[in-house]
């Protein structure tokens, strides 16, 4: 089973003559542990298709998988506790929230898991702590 799958994803952004078609019967597949590059020039669909997989966006036609879970059928709170359980996002413009720090924006998700506010950031600053990982 792929960790990531898509099937015929298709995502078409206004109706009628002003339609535009981001993304066109996509089929994709990524297995655990595998390393992909989304490339292409700007306007190509490659935010789109993030947005997608990541469950921030629903498609026109098609299926996102994540981990044999199809996110065409979850409401806005599964799909909410699907994010912070199973996918990471590194946003161009970062999105942090202001008023905390590093070590508390990234002890957030498990806080909203119900961690408990001392494991929380001593999980958060073990991550930023760690040393980048050797070039390949």
């Amino acid at each position: 089973m792929s960790l990531i799958q898509t099937s015929n994803l298709t995502k078409i952004y206004g109706s009628g003559e002003t339609a535009v078609t981001a993304l066109d019967h996509v089929n994709l597949k990524v297995e655990a542990g595998e390393f992909i590059a989304v490339m292409g020039p700007s306007g190509c669909g490659k935010s789109t298709l993030l947005h997608l997989i990541g469950g921030l966006d629903r498609p026109s036609d098609g299926q996102v998988t994540i981990d044999g879970q199809a996110l065409d059928h979850l409401g806005d709170t599964a799909l909410s506790e699907l994010r912070r359980r199973k996918i990471g996002f590194v946003f161009q413009f970062y999105n942090l929230i202001p008023v905390l720090n590093a070590t508390e924006n990234a002890a957030l998700p498990l806080l909203l898991d119900g961690v408990s506010q001392a494991k929380s950031n001593a999980r958060a600053a073990e991550w930023l702590g760690r040393p980048p990982p050797p070039p390949s």
